[in-house]
C-alpha cells in the first residue's frame, strides 16, 4: 500500500538531515549516463533548461532523454528484467500511486531530498499530502475557469456557481467534453466544498445534483476535446466563459493577446512526479538527479519557462520573470497561496473506481439525452 512521508518518516529525523539547499551540495563527477523518460513539447523543453542541462554541467553525467507512451507499461516491463532500461521516469499522480503499489519504484529516504535554506522539514515545505514514499512531486498544473473581459463590463463570474448561472451571466460556455473535471465543477457550483467533492459524487444524489447544474447550461455549451480547441472556443465571439488548462491559457494570453481573466478559486489541479525504477543500473546518479531537480531553486527555474507550479513553498520566493518575456510568472502559477483557495486535487483513482466509471457512463447518456437514474443506490 502506498505511504506518504508523514507515515514513513519521523519529523524529528527530517529536521536534522542534509543541511542547506541545493547550493550547498557538492557533486563529485558522477560519470555514467542517465536515461530519463518524460513528456514532450514545451514540458520537455522546460525540463531541459531547468534540470537536464544544469545537472549535466554540474555533475558530468550525460542525460539521454526519451519519451514513452505509457509509463506504467514501461515500468512493468522493466520490472521483469535484472536491470531497468531507464533510470528516472516522469509520472502523473495516478501513475505514481499505481507504480508505488506495484513495487516498481525505489523508496526514497529523507536524505534523498534537499532541504531549503531554512532547513524546513520537507513535509512542511512540499504541498500537503503530495509526498509519496517512492515518488517525489515536481510540478502542478490545473484546469480552471476563464472569463472574457469584453463580455462583462460590470460584475464578472468569480465562482463555479456563476459559471452555471446563465440568467445572471449570459453567453455561451466553452466546456471540456468529458465527465472528468466537468462533474467536479458542477458539484462545486452546487455548493459542495472541494474536500467533499468525490465523497458527494460517490452517491446517486450527488451525481443528480451535478447533472442538474449541467442541465442549466446544456443548450449554451460549446464543447472542446483538446487544449487547442479550448483556446479556439474562447476566441469565438459568442463565448463568454470557458474552461481551459493554465499552461494553454498562458501561451494564448502572452503569445496571442487573448484578453481574459483567470479565475483560480475552485481550480482543479494535479501533480507530476519523479520516480526511479527499483532496479536502475545507475542508482546514485538517479537519486542525485531527483535531489537536484526537486530542490527549491530548480523547481522555480522550470516555472520561468512555463506556468507549472513548483511543489515547494520555498520555491515561490525564487520565481521570477519568464525566461523570454518580461512578465513575472507568479500570477500564472497554480501553487501560490492565493490561487490555492478552495482548490480541488483531481483524483484519477476515483474516476477509475466503480462510482467514477458509472458517472462517466451517465455523462455519455446525458450528452445523448438518454440519462435514466436507478431507483436505488
Amino acid at each position: 500500500m502506498r505511504g506518504t512521508y508523514p507515515q514513513l518518516l519521523a519529523i524529528a529525523a527530517l529536521s536534522i538531515l542534509f543541511v542547506g539547499g541545493i547550493n550547498t551540495v557538492t557533486y563529485a563527477d558522477l560519470g555514467a549516463n542517465l536515461k530519463i523518460f518524460t513528456g514532450s513539447g514545451a514540458y520537455k523543453i522546460s525540463q531541459t533548461e531547468a534540470f537536464f542541462k544544469p545537472f549535466e554541467k554540474q555533475t558530468g553525467t550525460k542525460i539521454e532523454v526519451r519519451s514513452g507512451p505509457n509509463p506504467l507499461e514501461l515500468l512493468k516491463n522493466w520490472n521483469k528484467d535484472i536491470k531497468a532500461k531507464g533510470d528516472v521516469i516522469n509520472l502523473t499522480s495516478y501513475e505514481a500511486q499505481e507504480a508505488c503499489d506495484a513495487g516498481y519504484l525505489m523508496t526514497f529516504n529523507a536524505q534523498d531530498i534537499s532541504l531549503d535554506a531554512k532547513e524546513t522539514p520537507i513535509t512542511q515545505d512540499f504541498l500537503a499530502n503530495s509526498l509519496f514514499d517512492c515518488a517525489i512531486p515536481t510540478v502542478a498544473w490545473s484546469a480552471l475557469m476563464v472569463v472574457k473581459q469584453s463580455k462583462f463590463k460590470k460584475a464578472k463570474p468569480r465562482v463555479w456557481a456563476d459559471f452555471f448561472n446563465p440568467k445572471k451571466f449570459s453567453g455561451k460556455r466553452s466546456l471540456k467534453k468529458s465527465a472528468q473535471h466537468t462533474l467536479e465543477m458542477a458539484i462545486m457550483a452546487d455548493g459542495v466544498p472541494a474536500n467533499e467533492v468525490y465523497e458527494v459524487l460517490s452517491t446517486i444524489e450527488g451525481q443528480k445534483r451535478a447533472f442538474a447544474q449541467l442541465d442549466k447550461i446544456k443548450d449554451l455549451i460549446t464543447w472542446w476535446e483538446t487544449g487547442d480547441q479550448s483556446i479556439k472556443n474562447l476566441s469565438q465571439d459568442d463565448v463568454s466563459i470557458g474552461t481551459a488548462y493554465n499552461g494553454r491559457l498562458f501561451n494564448a494570453m502572452i503569445g496571442d493577446g487573448l484578453d481574459v481573466t483567470l479565475v483560480w478559486q475552485g481550480q482543479i489541479y494535479d501533480y507530476d512526479y519523479w520516480g526511479i525504477p527499483h532496479n536502475t543500473p545507475h542508482r546514485d546518479q538517479a537519486v542525485a538527479f531527483v535531489k537536484f531537480a526537486t530542490s527549491p531553486q530548480q523547481l522555480a527555474a522550470q516555472s520561468s519557462w512555463m506556468p507549472y507550479g513548483p511543489m515547494r513553498t520555498s520555491s515561490l520566493s525564487f520565481v521570477k520573470e519568464h525566461s523570454i518575456g518580461k512578465m513575472h510568472m507568479a500570477p500564472y502559477l497554480p501553487t501560490t497561496k492565493a490561487h490555492f483557495i478552495k482548490a480541488l486535487k483531481f483524483q484519477e483513482r476515483w474516476w477509475r473506481s466503480t462510482d467514477g466509471l458509472e458517472a462517466q457512463k451517465r455523462f455519455t447518456n446525458w450528452l445523448q439525452g438518454s440519462l435514466i437514474w436507478p431507483d436505488k443506490k
